[in-house]
């Protein structure tokens, strides 16, 4: 009998944890990126848990900046002299977008690099917010019409000379008509 329950209390548990990994849907390491896609992976940023999302300072030897580092230095290396754009996207809403974009322009701005972060996130803008910009208007006053300018509507980010930014600006009731229009190219 005793036997009998040890080798259960051993069985039971690796097969439940087994049946368990065997329908996990989510990504959770490196590993499991690799196993999924052929596309190179450029860096692994660790999660932040601080109330500031600027992570990323001049001289700054923290972990989390180093991350940032080592994604600036793959990015440049992988799109070469010729690309000027990055998108940074997902698929729900909270895993870091915003956070990442901002961060890893700072780092390119940190190089002497003129570097312009657009906030494209026009349903739940943010990147105001995470820069400290006091601004109403942004690329949506553009999209919309009300603003023929563009260049009226990009404004220092306050942290680095190199760094602009152009805010989402109001949250206009059509978000995904806006984002189709000829006027975003």
């Amino acid at each position: 009998i005793y036997l009998v329950a040890f080798s259960l209390g051993l069985v039971i548990p690796v097969v439940i944890l087994y049946i368990h990994e065997l329908f996990q849907y989510k990504i959770s390491s490196r590993a499991d990126v690799d196993k999924l896609s052929r596309l190179p992976f450029l860096a692994e940023i660790p999660n932040h848990k601080s109330e500031s999302n600027i992570v990323v300072k001049e001289n700054d030897n923290a972990s989390i900046a180093e991350a940032f580092r080592v994604l600036r230095t793959n990015l440049l290396f992988l799109l070469g002299v010729d690309k000027k754009v990055i998108l940074f996207t997902s698929t729900q809403a909270g895993e870091g977008k915003s956070f990442v974009s901002l961060n890893a322009a700072i780092s390119l701005a940190l190089l002497n690099k003129k570097v312009l972060i657009v906030g494209l996130d026009i349903r739940k803008p943010r990147m105001a917010e995470y820069l400290n910009l006091n601004v109403k208007n942004g690329i949506t006053n553009y999209l919309s019409g009300f603003e023929k300018d563009l260049n009226s509507l990009v404004i220092p980010s306050g942290i680095h000379p190199n760094l602009f930014a152009l805010p989402a600006g109001p949250v206009p009731p059509n978000p995904s008509e806006q984002l189709v229009k000829k006027a975003l190219d």
